[in-house]
């Protein structure tokens, strides 16, 4: 089986957010051995131009950090799975996601709650409640 996985990377790291990356680190997976290893720039553009560049490359599996939803959409739109809201080492996620342990928790960014499933999409609006809201709306009253 043959699979490419890419991370956005930012000084050997995760980049904490996808929209903004500007390197990806590229694996390619064949029979459950790493066989090649890239790194690519890419381009600044628009989140569309961006997610149809991720396509072109042949991407099975994003592993990144924030993404926000419409990006995240238009990447999943074209077939690429992604695994959102992780942080830490290119290397230890590369070996957590060959061993399968990448999704018991220890490599999810401070602040993703796992039991409120921000990874993906389940995302949650838990402490959103109330901002930019000070009173009622008048079809409340």
């Amino acid at each position: 089986m043959n699979t490419k996985v890419a991370i956005p990377i930012l000084n050997e790291r995760v980049s904490p957010v996808m929209d903004n990356a500007c390197r990806l680190l590229i694996t390619e997976i064949v029979d459950d051995r790493e066989v090649s290893r890239t790194v690519i720039d890419i381009p600044q553009a628009n989140i569309s131009n961006r997610a149809s560049f991720l396509a072109q490359l042949g991407i099975d599996v994003l592993i990144c950090g924030a993404i926000s939803q419409q990006f995240e959409q238009m990447i999943a739109a074209s077939g690429i799975r992604i695994l959102s809201w992780y942080c830490g080492s290119c290397n230890e996620i590369i070996v957590a996601y060959f061993n399968g342990t990448l999704e018991n928790g220890s490599f999810l960014s401070p602040g993703c709650r796992r039991q409120q499933r921000c990874r993906g999409r389940g995302r949650s609006r838990a402490g959103r409640s109330g901002r930019g809201r000070k009173r009622p709306f008048k079809e409340e009253l």
